[in-house]
C-alpha cells in the first residue's frame, strides 16, 4: 500500500531514465509484475492474466524502426493517452532523443495532464493480449518519426477505451482497490523557493481540479516567492 500511495500522490518529480525493451517482447518494466490502473475515484490494482508486449520503449543507443505512419495514427494514439493511465510512478522519463532543457515532454491536450512522461498506456491487441507502451510513445512517432509495429498500429485504430471498464475480461474480479477520500483535508507544504512550510487546505477529489493542482495554486497565493515549481515534499495528511 505504501508504494501505491507514493505512485498516486506527486512530490517534485525527478527525472529518471527509460528502461529499453525492444517491440514485441514480453513486458518486464514493473518491478511486483501488477498493473495500476487510474480512475476518477482512485486506483485498481491487479497482477494481469493477460500477456503483456512491450512497444515503444526507446533508448538513444538503441536503433529504432522508423517512417510513415498511417494518417490520423497519432491523433488516434493521444486519444488512447487520454483513457485511464496505467502505472503512474514519481518519476518523470526524459526524451533522450530531444536537448536535456526540453526533454520532459507535455502533453499536447488541451485538458491534458502536465507530462507525458510518467505513465503507461494499454492497448488491447487480441484475446488474452496486450500492448504495454509508455505515454511517450505519442512524442516519439510525431517528433522522432519512430514507427511503431504494424500490430500496433492496428490495435490503435480499433482501440476500444472499454477494455478499463467493468465488467471487463481485462480486469479480474480480485483487483484491489485504492479509493481516494473526498474528505477536506490539512497538509503541510514546502515551498520549493522560498524553503518555508505552508499549510494548505483542500479536497482530495475534486471534480474539475486535482488536488495537487489546488494545493499549488493556494501556495502561489501564499507565497510571494513561488515560481510555479511543484513542492518538494508534503507532510503526512492528519
Amino acid at each position: 500500500m505504501t508504494d501505491l500511495i507514493g505512485r498516486l500522490s506527486h512530490p517534485t518529480p525527478y527525472l529518471a531514465s527509460v528502461t529499453y525493451f525492444a517491440d514485441l517482447t514480453p513486458y518486464a518494466y514493473s518491478r511486483d509484475d501488477h498493473d495500476f490502473v487510474r480512475y476518477e475515484w482512485g486506483t485498481l490494482n491487479y497482477r494481469p492474466r493477460y500477456e503483456r508486449l512491450n512497444v515503444g520503449w526507446l533508448d538513444a543507443s538503441q536503433p529504432f524502426d522508423t517512417g510513415p505512419v498511417p494518417d490520423g495514427f497519432a491523433s488516434a494514439l493521444l486519444d488512447v493517452i487520454g483513457n485511464p493511465c496505467v502505472n503512474e510512478t514519481r518519476g518523470l522519463h526524459p526524451c533522450e532523443f530531444c536537448p536535456s532543457d526540453a526533454n520532459i515532454v507535455a502533453d499536447p491536450r488541451p485538458d491534458g495532464r502536465p507530462w507525458l512522461a510518467f505513465r503507461q498506456i494499454r492497448v488491447p491487441a487480441r484475446p488474452g493480449v496486450m500492448f504495454a507502451a509508455p505515454a511517450l510513445i505519442w512524442h516519439y512517432v510525431t517528433a522522432h518519426d519512430y514507427r511503431p509495429p504494424a500490430e500496433f498500429v492496428e490495435a490503435v485504430q480499433r482501440y476500444d477505451a472499454g477494455w478499463a471498464t467493468e465488467p471487463s475480461p481485462w480486469i479480474p474480479l480480485d483487483a484491489e482497490r485504492y479509493v481516494l477520500s473526498r474528505d477536506p483535508r490539512t497538509v503541510r507544504i514546502l515551498c520549493g523557493s522560498c524553503r518555508r512550510a505552508f499549510e494548505l487546505y483542500y479536497t482530495p477529489v475534486g471534480a474539475e481540479r486535482s488536488a495537487p493542482s489546488l494545493a499549488s495554486q493556494q501556495l502561489s497565493q501564499q507565497c510571494p516567492d513561488h515560481d510555479g515549481k511543484e513542492w518538494e515534499f508534503w507532510d503526512k495528511l492528519r
